[in-house]
């Protein structure tokens, strides 16, 4: 079996003109039997994959190039490209890298460098070379001559080898002794990739870029976990924190003028004020942080991730994220800040989003992520329950966004909102569980913060309208006693309630105090969640921190 460089080949490969063909079938000596001879044009094999498509390879001056969109279907779903600013952008966890079209340099983590070989567009398609999926990606890509093949794999994935252990062994089109034979020299002793198991067949490909099918009776395999390709770990790996994180948001209405709210929180061991807003879409950021502040707690002992939100104005994130030379703007004004402060890390709380915003958010965090890593900074983020509203729901891809970040924020709070039409909880205990089993389904429970709610809400049903207003605890618990409210215990909700008529109103109160936020922390400790975060610092009454704090232990 011949295996050259496929820099070599290249060179040969220049004179070629056309689209790539697909294999020609053609008769054999041998009556009933078809085998497959390979045309003059190389051919595309991903994995056990072969690429039936004209546009997915080009060659220009002794280079190779990939389609976009085959980078896309086959080696990176998340590699963007911005049509309108002709930039391609890679992002992992240690770098974001952006390529300009026809751009001889380039930039990783903002930092600009020299390339070889351009991103080009040939007959309106994007095209990358060679080089760049080499440099960026974990993959093996080969020519060989005697098949005419050029193979990519994944070096971090093991494939199942299987030997051949008879005479005679061929590859088919299809699970199927009648059907067409497409490679016939299999001697003994020689191996292929094993990629699925039929019932007296195995889907292989040669190691030289032929895929099909082939009798399970020619075929030795040495199983390794029943498996047939086992991925090593993910891009991004899990954080490196020994002990629940216990998060508290501390609200701030105006810029901070004097820090002498500073205080020990009992457990407590990050703190994230709500200084940063994006204003504009031109991404103009409202500070309103304290440097004297930071630094007592950072003297305390406590991290500090300040919050950084969208002033929930959809149509204002959407202009702003759509654009790519905005959004790295936006990132490096971000860090910027997170640096002058000397923060530990950052909160992104960007709510209220568009649907068709969806993936330049998750392309935001993306780029933002390396940026951040690489100088040792923590990204978390906040995302509601799973629901079909597509603003505060739906325009959150979790999955994706997990793997960009150290943690997600679950807000499990906000089961009956402020304008519900209905009285309700904030948040009982059985809609709290199940708000975190959906979500797990798309993030890493390692990466999963449990928010809840210091607040509870009073309801008012008056002729057939129902309002609502926000208490802390400490204002719920006066309400209640000054009205001698007698309250009764909800088994399931795990929480107190109470309600009373006066001046042909109905009051209605399902508290949020001590019993039930234990019952919500212990839910951490079910699905071993990464820590939990509270909203908001103030509104809790003295007994909270340490009755959290010995749960969480």
């Amino acid at each position: 079996m011949s295996r050259k460089s496929i820099f070599v080949v290249l060179i040969i490969l220049i004179i070629i003109v056309g689209a790539i063909s697909t294999f020609r079938f053609i008769k054999d000596h041998e009556p009933n039997r078809t085998v497959i001879s390979f045309s003059d044009m190389p051919f595309l094999i991903i994995e056990e994959v072969y690429i039936d498509r004209l546009d997915a390879l080009r060659f220009e001056d002794e280079v190779i190039y990939f389609s976009l969109p085959i980078v896309e279907d086959y080696i990176d779903e998340n590699i963007f490209y911005d049509d309108e600013e002709k930039t391609l952008i890679i992002t992992d966890e240690e770098k974001v890298l952006r390529y300009t079209i026809d751009g001889e340099e380039a930039s990783v983590n903002n930092k600009r460098f020299l390339i070889e070989n351009t991103v080009k567009i040939f007959d309106g398609r994007v095209f990358i070379p060679i080089d760049i999926l080499l440099k960026n990606y974990n993959l093996n890509i080969d020519y060989f001559e005697n098949t005419n093949a050029i193979v990519v794999d994944f070096r971090d994935i093991h494939y199942l080898r299987g030997e051949i252990v008879a005479e005679h062994a061929v590859i088919r089109t299809d699970l199927n002794i009648k059907s067409p034979v497409i490679y016939d020299q299999l001697p003994v002793g020689s191996e292929v990739n094993v990629y699925a198991e039929y019932e007296h067949w195995f889907k292989v490909r040669t190691l030289d870029g032929v895929p099909g099918f082939i009798e399970k009776k020619f075929i030795k395999i040495n199983y390794v976990n029943d498996i047939f390709k086992v991925k090593l770990p993910e891009i991004y790996s899990e954080t490196n924190w020994e002990e629940k994180i216990n998060l508290t948001w501390d609200y701030t209405y105006v810029k901070v003028r004097n820090p002498n709210n500073i205080g020990v929180l009992p457990g407590v061991n990050v703190i994230s004020p709500t200084w940063f807003s994006v204003v504009d879409n031109q991404g103009k950021i409202l500070d309103k942080g304290n440097w004297e502040y930071a630094q007592k707690y950072h003297e305390m002992g406590y991290e500090v991730w300040p919050l950084i939100d969208n002033d929930f104005n959809p149509d204002l994130t959407h202009d702003l994220l759509v654009k790519s030379s905005s959004r790295e703007k936006l990132i490096e004004d971000i860090y910027n800040l997170v640096v002058a402060y000397g923060f530990h890390g950052i909160n992104i709380d960007f709510e209220n989003i568009h649907l068709k915003t969806t993936d330049y958010l998750t392309q935001f965090v993306r780029e933002l992520y390396p940026v951040f890593k690489e100088n040792g900074l923590v990204v978390s983020m906040d995302v509601t329950g799973i629901s079909t509203s597509e603003n505060w729901s739906m325009s959150y891809d979790r999955k994706r966004l997990s793997e960009a970040l150290d943690y997600m924020m679950l807000m499990a709070y906000d089961q009956h909102w402020a304008s519900s039409p209905i009285a309700g909880s904030v948040a009982e205990y059985s809609w709290v569980e199940n708000s975190i089993l959906n979500v797990l389904k798309y993030v890493p429970n390692h990466k999963l913060i449990l928010a809840v709610p210091f607040y509870t809400r009073l309801w008012l049903e008056k002729e057939g309208k129902v309002t609502s207003q926000a208490l802390s605890m400490d204002t719920a618990a006066k309400f209640i006693q000054n009205n001698n409210l007698d309250l009764v215990w909800i088994d399931g909700a795990f929480q107190y309630y109470g309600e009373m008529e006066k001046d042909n109103t109905i009051y209605k109160i399902w508290v949020e105090d001590l019993d039930s936020l234990k019952y919500k922390t212990s839910l951490i400790h079910k699905y071993d969640l990464a820590g939990i975060a509270s909203w908001r610092r103030g509104f809790e009454t003295g007994n909270i921190w340490s009755g959290i704090a010995r749960v969480l232990d």
